[in-house]
């Protein structure tokens, strides 16, 4: 009688820890999955946007420079040329305006608990730019109110985007 009660109660804690262990990798697992459906989403919706579209617009800019834009030390407000603001607002500007726009509509999106500085600079930026440009339409020359954040911006999305991915990766393996 002894070995059937000492039998039954292992089997007992047998069906116990596997149920346990099974209950724990489960969670594990649905831990794992919605991870992977953030990042997803965060790839899809937010970093992966703005990756590409600074790299279109760094690209233009980079052209820009090249081409025909004076040094940075050089460059007069006064002394806009129509080339150049036809490229600022026909090609520069709405790519800055779909990137600020991507920022603010999935702020809860990005990575960290808090906006960071390069994307808040950025939105800052933007606004600051749009303005300048209306009192450019009434004759009013003058740099926007707040600089673009430059690499700091570009560094932090990539930086981001390329984590990510790296996170995704391992997740999918």
């Amino acid at each position: 009688m002894t070995a059937a009660i000492i039998t039954a109660s292992a089997s007992i804690v047998v069906a116990v820890l596997a149920f346990l262990l099974t209950q724990r990798a489960q969670i594990r697992q649905e831990r794992r999955q919605a991870r992977l459906a953030r990042i997803n989403s965060q790839l899809r919706e937010l970093y992966g946007p703005l990756n590409t579209l600074i790299e279109s617009n760094e690209r233009v800019w980079e052209a820009l420079r090249v081409s025909f834009l004076p040094a940075q030390d050089e460059r007069d407000p006064t002394a806009n040329s129509s080339e150049w603001q036809r490229w600022r607002d026909q090609a520069l500007v709405p790519t800055n305006r779909r990137m600020r726009d991507l920022i603010i509509e999935r702020a809860d999106l990005i990575v960290e608990p808090e906006v960071p500085h390069p994307l808040r600079d950025f939105c800052a930026h933007v606004l600051a730019l749009e303005i300048s440009i209306l009192e450019e339409a009434e004759g009013l020359h003058r740099r926007a109110l707040i600089a673009h954040p430059g690499s700091a911006f570009n560094e932090y999305v990539q930086g981001s985007f390329d984590r990510l991915k790296k996170e995704q990766e391992k997740l999918l393996a």
